[in-house]
């Protein structure tokens, strides 16, 4: 009988521990992510658009993550280049997805964060160093990783044996936000 009285309780947890997480609101002014690329002429590619949904408990920890975006939003300032670069993709409007694994951090918070990056079809696990400082009620989320884009089935690019594009690009971002309470669903 004590079953059918837990029964209810149960059922409404999931709800109740949704409800204690918290969205960061994230200050694009504030906020970058860029891709440092290694080719004949360096270049940093900067992401313009985003959407950036990173959960917080009450507790002020990181719950989870996912970071969406649309290749056509990456502008590494030269137009032609960004176009090559859908194409080399396969063209259309390839999009791109990273999604937090886990997340450890030590008090001061520096850490460790893992996670899928999708992109190209394929998905693959990454690892990178992370340092989420909080202050007046702001976070501020940074870090960087160095991908190899041949680990998403991409060619080498080259062009005309004078340009080539390293295979490894370093991504360097920070994501600065306050937590707002989510919407009523």
């Amino acid at each position: 009988m004590k079953i059918f009285r837990l029964l209810p309780t149960l059922l409404l947890l999931p709800g109740l521990l949704s409800a204690a997480e918290r969205t960061l609101k994230i200050d694009r002014s504030r906020s970058f992510v860029d891709v440092d690329v290694d080719a004949t002429k360096n270049f940093t590619a900067h992401l313009d658009a985003y959407d950036a949904k990173v959960g917080v408990d009450d507790a002020g920890k990181i719950r989870g993550a996912v970071f969406t975006f649309k290749f056509a939003d990456l502008k590494s300032g030269n137009d032609s280049r960004d176009a090559d670069m859908i194409k080399w993709l396969g063209g259309g409007a390839p999009e791109g997805r990273f999604e937090l694994g886990n997340l450890a951090l030590t008090p001061d918070g520096q850490g460790q964060a893992s996670g899928r990056l999708i992109f190209h079809g394929v998905t693959e696990r990454i690892e990178f160093p992370i340092n989420v400082a909080r202050a007046d009620g702001a976070y501020a989320i940074t870090g960087e990783t160095t991908i190899d884009y041949r680990n998403w089935k991409l060619k080498v690019i080259r062009k005309a044996f004078l340009f080539t594009v390293a295979p490894e690009v370093k991504i360097r971002f920070k994501l600065t936000g306050v937590p707002v309470e989510a919407p009523a669903k």
